[in-house]
């Protein structure tokens, strides 16, 4: 295969909404110049195909270099067998010896910097969740060959830019077009509705909002079902969110610090389309240091900030957020229905 090359033609079938985005990243690659090293970042919120779309990016060029690494869990290999793992994972791929006699992480570093310093390479690492990773992982431009490629992918914007990536690429959500034919394919095993289930279909898509982990699990888990079995399903979201779904949502949560938590749960529960600045002075009245914490929470992809400075959060992390306080040990620690004040205020439970 390394030989002959895999270049892919087309796109398989079920990957719907990718050919933008590819070429797209190829085009910030630069593949054609091949006089420097250019490192490339890709960041989203969790579920929106980031791996997915590196993935068929790396089928796509990694016959046009000489040696080649997908590192497709980072964090998973660092919490697995460390730092020196990651490192003989990157030897094995590109120079393709797999037995490798590696007594520590200096050894590891120094045969990357020795061996890979005169081949053109393409070094992918996904899931990357501490900069820390990076720094001590031992791929650095300056010590590949002349037209190597590094792509790193992170939900957080702020390590690709403390690592130095030349251009930062957000994945971003399908639009109505795609999510109507990745949902089509999942739920009807079709590209188009089943004319009875137009109406249901639409508020389906409306909730996934173009995130294309909702669509696909939601999809294949109504495969099948009747109409009656449909509406089942769209009511018990309004008041139980899919599992598998907010797993991997709540995945982006786990590195921020308390306060920044708290503001995340009081934009989904309070201030999701709020004007920014209402937001920020709100936030600081409560000693929650807006200015940074909402920036951290940009950068991890939680929220948006639009043209019209307004906060925007993706509706399934506004999901996220209410049931977290749902389920919260701490009753009551954020009221945003009418009937759940008017139970406090009632029962004379305000503290």
């Amino acid at each position: 295969m390394n030989i002959l090359g895999h270049k892919l033609s087309s796109l398989p079938k079920e990957l719907v909404g990718m050919n933008c985005p590819i070429e797209t990243v190829v085009n910030l690659l630069l593949l054609d110049s091949v006089d420097d090293v250019r490192v490339v970042g890709i960041c989203g919120m969790g579920g929106i195909g980031k791996t997915t779309l590196t993935t068929a990016l790396y089928g796509r060029i990694s016959h046009r270099f000489d040696a080649r690494c997908f590192i497709d869990d980072l964090r998973k290999i660092y919490n697995l067998d460390g730092l020196l793992g990651a490192q003989k994972q990157i030897l094995h791929q590109t120079l393709g010896e797999e037995h490798l006699q590696i007594p520590n992480q200096y050894a590891a570093t120094s045969l990357i910097q020795r061996r890979l310093r005169h081949l053109r390479a393409l070094i992918i690492v996904d899931n990357v969740d501490k900069s820390e990773q990076l720094e001590r992982l031992g791929v650095h431009r300056e010590w590949l060959g002349a037209g190597s490629r590094i792509i790193i992918i992170s939900r957080d914007e702020y390590i690709l830019k403390k690592y130095g990536v030349d251009v930062v690429y957000k994945v971003p959500l399908l639009n109505w077009t795609n999510s109507l034919q990745l949902f089509s394919q999942k739920a009807f095993k079709l590209d188009h509705i089943i004319s009875d289930y137009e109406e249901l279909t639409y508020d389906i898509l409306n909730y996934a909002n173009g995130l294309p982990l909702a669509l696909t699990v939601l999809g294949s888990s109504l495969f099948g079902r009747s109409i009656s079995q449909w509406r089942s399903e769209l009511a018990k979201l309004k008041v139980s969110p899919n599992k598998d779904i907010m797993d991997v949502l709540q995945l982006s949560l786990f590195e921020l610090c308390e306060t920044e938590q708290k503001i995340f749960l009081d934009i989904a529960c309070f201030f999701n389309g709020r004007e920014e600045d209402y937001v920020r002075n709100v936030l600081n009245c409560c000693g929650f240091h807006a200015d940074i914490g909402l920036r951290v929470l940009v950068d991890n992809s939680l929220i948006h900030i639009s043209d019209e400075s307004k906060i925007e959060m993706h509706g399934l992390f506004e999901v996220l957020g209410k049931n977290i306080v749902h389920e919260s040990s701490r009753k009551w620690s954020r009221l945003w229905l009418h009937e759940q004040f008017y139970n406090v205020v009632s029962n004379n439970m305000v503290k």
